[in-house]
């Protein structure tokens, strides 16, 4: 009899320490819930306020571009022909890749901060690009 006492007291001893171990697994499985939530939200923000300030300014530089590539077709309208044909395409060219930045920039969609910091990374390699050839072909103009 004092054996089936103890085998019982030994088995709501031991249930009783599985009940409160899944009790305290469960609290901590929702404060992990709840703190990652908290670093996704915090992620979100920051990337709003990153991608604000970002997006102004590659599109302040986008207009510059374009003012430039503005400018440079009208003083090409005051040329001779074999000067307009010479610079024509190369103008087309560059007006084309600064709309195309323009579209980039306004159709990215937030997927994750690692793929944010790519589309940074190309994106300001390719304006780097637009730009360098539009400061070219007025070094070019400028030295004709």
């Amino acid at each position: 009899m004092k054996y089936n006492y103890l085998v019982l007291t030994v088995f709501l001893l031991f249930a009783g320490l599985v009940f409160t171990g899944c009790e305290n697994n469960q609290e901590n499985a929702t404060e992990d819930v709840e703190q990652a939530n908290q670093a996704m939200i915090e992620e979100q923000t920051q990337f709003e306020k990153e991608w604000k300030q970002f997006k102004n300014d590659a599109e302040l530089k986008i207009e510059a571009n374009q003012e430039k590539i503005n400018d440079f077709n009208t003083a090409m309208k005051a040329t001779s022909e074999n000067f307009k044909d010479k610079y024509e395409n190369q103008v087309l060219t560059l007006e084309q890749n600064n709309i195309e930045l323009q579209k980039k920039l306004n159709d990215y969609k937030y997927d994750g901060n690692e793929n944010w910091e790519k589309f940074k990374l190309k994106f300001n390699n390719d304006m780097n690009s637009v730009e360098i050839a539009i400061a070219g072909l007025f070094k070019e103009k400028v030295s004709k």
